[in-house]
């Protein structure tokens, strides 16, 4: 079992960062994974921690660094996407990450692809669409549970 959470202390972050073996960048905002206890009353251990900025126009994912043996955990998607949430939330309309931020077969597989809409071409998710068609397949999911 585990938690997504944001980081509230840069004191905090800075000590994730370090278990985790990312930069630590002090001037961003942090979501972090953490595994729990099967009666999800405690923390048993960090799995990752995602750092990023936002602006009214758009979000840049600095870093997504995980523990070693956890690169390819659940968790770590679930961080990612909880990141998003929160972004599209706040109505930040992309969200990019640097090339540098994890590695670029991750990059990819989180849905990050070079955005024709941006004039350098970064890696990004433009989160209105993606939300957009998130809420149509609910849609259509639930009127499919409907007419069964």
């Amino acid at each position: 079992m585990f938690q997504i959470q944001p980081v509230r202390s840069r004191e905090l972050q800075e000590q994730l960062a370090q278990a985790v073996g990312a930069p630590y960048y002090p001037d961003t905002f942090a979501f972090f994974a953490a595994e729990l206890t099967d009666d999800a009353q405690a923390i048993t251990g960090i799995l990752g921690l995602c750092q990023f900025t936002y602006a009214p126009g758009e979000a840049v994912i600095r870093s997504v660094a995980a523990m070693p043996g956890s690169e390819d955990d659940e968790a770590i998607i679930v961080m990612v996407r909880a990141v998003m949430s929160f972004l599209n939330h706040a109505e930040i309309p992309f969200v990019f990450i640097e090339e540098d931020a994890a590695p670029a077969d991750r990059i990819k597989r989180w849905g990050f692809r070079p955005l024709k809409t941006d004039p350098a071409g970064r890696l990004g998710i433009d989160l209105d669409k993606f939300y957009t068609a998130v809420r149509r397949h609910e849609e259509q999911e639930a009127g499919s549970d409907e007419n069964a």
